[in-house]
């Protein structure tokens, strides 16, 4: 008995019919009932009886084309799934971050290598909004980004996998006087000098706090993560950010940098969520990549 002969049987039963199947199945009628005499006298026993109703299966032929179905189910299972490992082994995956996510996308880029190892990666730091445009234009395969909750339904060319929601706090640096504080209020905040990351959802935050406190100082804004931390660390100055970026940092800045929450002034959460084209060529290797991600959540 071989794979041939039980894609036969199997087909002759669903079709109930010797000409139906060997058009299916692309051969000649008497090719397809010669293989199934071969059978059946390699079995001993009868598989098919033909009557006005078609060409029907024997009590034992059923219970022969019933085995033959599930090892044809396996062997796909066993193609498609080496297919899969392949299609992963194969690709490169075009990364891009918001910066509070790189830490996080190592640590999955990691564990991922050591089941894939050959699997190729490309990490690149953006804004949300500049990762929206590049995942737009192909530039890259799935993005780490912040957005908030009401602008979800703005991204409707992509599918959108929240992880983690997260809020605005003040990021200072650990010889800042601000340091051992709680929470700090507005009123302390505008006598500090402030360094911004150059990213959407922070330039719309400042605006607000602005509009309610008044002018704060800004030394400069940047979208260089590293260069805010040489402030942050030299007590230059004191940041906006959000407070997953303190949660998440790099055993290099671990402790460097203190976050305080804000005593006086609310704004709406962020949701950090991982967005791609719905229609992308990559999909396999990112939904791998994402469960693996996903289980630091």
């Amino acid at each position: 008995m071989n794979i041939e002969q039980m894609q036969y049987i199997v087909e002759v039963a669903k079709t109930r019919s010797l000409i139906a199947a060997s058009n299916n199945l692309y051969i000649t009628q008497s090719a397809l009932s010669q293989s199934i005499s071969n059978l059946e006298e390699e079995l001993g026993i009868k598989i098919f009886t033909r009557s006005r109703h078609g060409t029907l299966p024997t009590a034992k032929g059923r219970f022969v084309i019933k085995k033959a179905d599930e090892i044809l189910i396996k062997l796909r299972e066993i193609k498609e799934t080496t297919q899969e490992f392949s299609d992963i082994l194969n690709s490169e995956l075009r990364i891009f971050s918001i910066p509070i996510g790189i830490t996080l996308i190592v640590n999955a880029i990691t564990r991922f290598k050591k089941e894939y190892s050959d699997t190729k990666f490309q990490i690149t730091q953006r804004s949300s909004q500049e990762i929206l445009q590049d995942l737009r234009k192909k530039k890259a395969d799935i993005g780490l980004i912040a957005i908030q909750k009401d602008q979800l339904t703005q991204l409707h060319e992509f599918t959108v996998e929240p992880f983690l929601e997260g809020k605005m706090v003040v990021g200072v640096g650990k010889k800042s006087p601000l340091a051992n504080k709680k929470s700090v209020s507005s009123k302390d905040l505008l006598k500090q000098s402030f360094i911004l990351y150059e990213e959407k959802y922070i330039q719309k935050f400042t605006e607000k706090f602005v509009d309610k406190f008044g002018e704060i100082n800004i030394m400069f804004t940047s979208n260089n993560a590293m260069a805010i931390l040489t402030a942050l660390q030299e007590n230059l100055a004191v940041t906006f950010g959000y407070d997953l970026s303190f949660h998440t940092a790099s055993e290099l800045i671990e402790g460097e940098l203190i976050p305080i929450e804000i005593s006086d002034f609310e704004y709406e959460p962020v949701i950090f969520c991982w967005v791609q084209l719905k229609n992308t060529e990559k999909r396999l290797v990112s939904q791998k990549f994402l469960k693996c991600f996903m289980n630091d959540f």
